[in-house]
């Protein structure tokens, strides 16, 4: 269920000056954006609509005057540089020019259609009117000019009522008199926008004091009515506790200053509640009864507390002391039961070790176990023999050799550690039972070690984690199967050389006796071999007689 949001009293306060404040803010946004507006509006009206239609006028004013003064050079001012004819000269090359750059800078401020019309207007002014008036001007230069009946015959009809430049003249007027009428009527249009604003800006200020009054006093009604009515209601808790009375309601909690302190009373009694129940608790000794001090600082809910767990720390010391004994007690039955095991077989390796492995398994209430030894008979290829197993599987050992190193039993051995493992590798070791076959819970690999020569490893498989104690007991164990591994292989050593030199033994007699006969058959050879020589001398000499018998005759 979602949490219904309240706002604290600090929040409502807020909150009521942040909407007055936030109407005042908004308001002055508004009178500053229709201030601003009107400041454009009166900017862009002093800037460009007034500064325009005093410039047209002066424009206008100067086309008429031109008007004049054309007339004044053709039928007046028959002299040269005449005051007209001065004024003539400068308004086309100096005051009609300088209005031109005057607009220039505003033109670019009006609409389109009112800028386009006026770049007609001054084109024709410049290009049409003007021109007309430069020929009227250099045609009539001197007295001569003027007695000259041709030119007077083409510049009459010019200046005349009807002519070219009246004509031009006065439609450009209409056409500045409508500018100039465009200009006046942005003028009036801008005031009255002006006056539309700040109409509208009045009616707001007043709609927007009416409301943050209203505002103003709804919320002072619901602030002043959240905070003193419950306030009340707790004040008549309070009387009744101090009189030992605690209330059976609970006061109502909501999120905000006063809740924090009607949730504070309710925490108040009902710490006091528990806190009686709690001392009868202990008193029936009842020693495992949960109580939450009211805080940090309570003396009594504290006390109590600490009295609670001195009796259960007694308590559980007494039974820490207990298994302490029991386990000693274990250990040491178990070290006389696993010395007496040792001292029958030992001259048998196999039976022994399997003597030992299967009754340390069930003495551990294991599961599986292994005894591996060292095999060192060959120098030159020295390995690692399960030599012992009970309820083991032995799929995994169906290798003949394990290298010093090799696997957790290698490495056991390697670094003469025990090794307690309770995350056992996949397809490391599997407990096979009437369920089928499953990981063990933990595994431990004790060294058997002494005098810092290693013999072999114990290696226990458990469904159960197996308790410092137990370990602790294994390698003592260990200790005592080294110390006997190594008098049993001492006295299998003495044994294999005993044989070994009666074999020898008896293998030197036979060859002695061989050397002996190989004596005599090797004399009589001799013998034999002197006789022939013997026979042989006789031969040879013979043979010589009878050579020298032959060569006398």
């Amino acid at each position: 269920m979602k949490k219904k949001f309240t706002l604290k009293i600090a929040g409502k306060i807020g909150l009521g000056f942040g909407v007055l404040t936030l109407a005042l803010i908004l308001n002055a946004i508004l009178i500053n954006k229709v201030l601003n507006k009107s400041r454009d509006l009166n900017e862009t009206m002093t800037s460009v609509y007034q500064p325009s239609e005093e410039l047209l006028v002066r424009m206008r004013n100067m086309i008429n005057n031109s008007q004049i003064l054309i007339k004044s050079w053709v039928f007046v001012d028959k002299v040269a540089d005449t005051p007209d004819k001065l004024k003539l000269i400068q308004l086309h090359d100096v005051s009609f020019p300088q209005i031109q750059h005057d607009l220039a800078r505003i033109v670019a401020q009006w609409d389109d259609s009112t800028r386009m019309a006026f770049q007609n207007l001054s084109k024709a002014i410049t290009d049409t009117l003007f021109s007309m008036h430069h020929i009227v001007m250099n045609q009539l230069t001197s007295m001569s000019a003027y007695d000259d009946a041709g030119i007077m015959f083409q510049i009459i009809p010019l200046v005349s009522d009807n002519g070219d430049i009246i004509t031009k003249t006065n439609q450009i007027l209409v056409t500045l008199d409508k500018l100039i009428t465009r200009q006046q009527d942005k003028v009036t249009g801008s005031r009255k926008e002006m006056d539309k604003s700040f109409e509208r800006l009045k009616t707001f200020i007043f709609l927007t004091c009416l409301a943050l009054v209203f505002v103003s006093l709804v919320l002072a009604f619901l602030t002043a009515r959240s905070i003193v009515v419950p306030l009340i209601y707790i004040k008549r808790v309070l009387l009744s506790m101090s009189k030992g009375i605690l209330p059976d309601k609970t006061v109502k909690e909501r999120a905000d200053e006063i809740g924090e302190m009607s949730k504070a009373l309710n925490e108040l009694v009902s710490g006091l509640k528990a806190l009686s129940g709690f001392a009868l608790e202990i008193g029936r000794g009842n020693y495992n009864t949960a109580f939450k001090p009211l805080s940090e600082d309570d003396v009594l809910g504290n006390s109590l507390l600490r009295m609670r767990d001195d009796l259960k720390a007694a308590t559980i010391e007494d039974t820490k002391r207990k298994l302490e004994d029991e386990q000693r007690n274990w250990a040491t039955l178990g070290v006389a039961k696993f010395s007496d095991i040792l001292r029958q077989d030992n001259d048998k390796l196999d039976v022994l070790s399997y003597n030992v492995i299967s009754n340390l398994v069930k003495y551990l209430d294991a599961n599986q176990g292994g005894i591996f030894l060292i095999n060192d008979n060959d120098k030159s290829n020295i390995f690692i023999e399960l030599v012992g197993c009970y309820a083991f599987n032995h799929k995994r050992h169906l290798q003949k050799q394990i290298h010093i190193g090799e696997g957790l039993v290698g490495r056991c051995i390697l670094e003469k550690e025990t090794i307690y493992l309770t995350d056992i590798p996949d397809n490391y070791v599997k407990i096979t039972s009437g369920l089928g076959d499953a990981n063990p819970r933990s595994l431990l690999l004790v060294p058997l070690a002494m005098n810092d020569e290693v013999f072999g490893v114990i290696e226990i498989a458990s469904f159960k984690d197996i308790q410092p104690y137990q370990i602790e007991f294994v390698e003592k164990i260990a200790e005592i199967i080294a110390s006997t591994l190594s008098a049993v292989k001492i006295n299998m050593q003495t044994t294999i050389l005993l044989e070994q030199s009666r074999i020898q033994a008896e293998e030197l007699s036979a060859q002695e006796e061989e050397m002996r006969q190989n004596m005599e058959e090797l004399r009589a050879t001799q013998e034999q071999s002197s006789r022939k020589e013997q026979e042989l001398r006789v031969a040879l000499e013979d043979m010589k007689r009878n050579t020298n018998k032959g060569n006398k005759n």
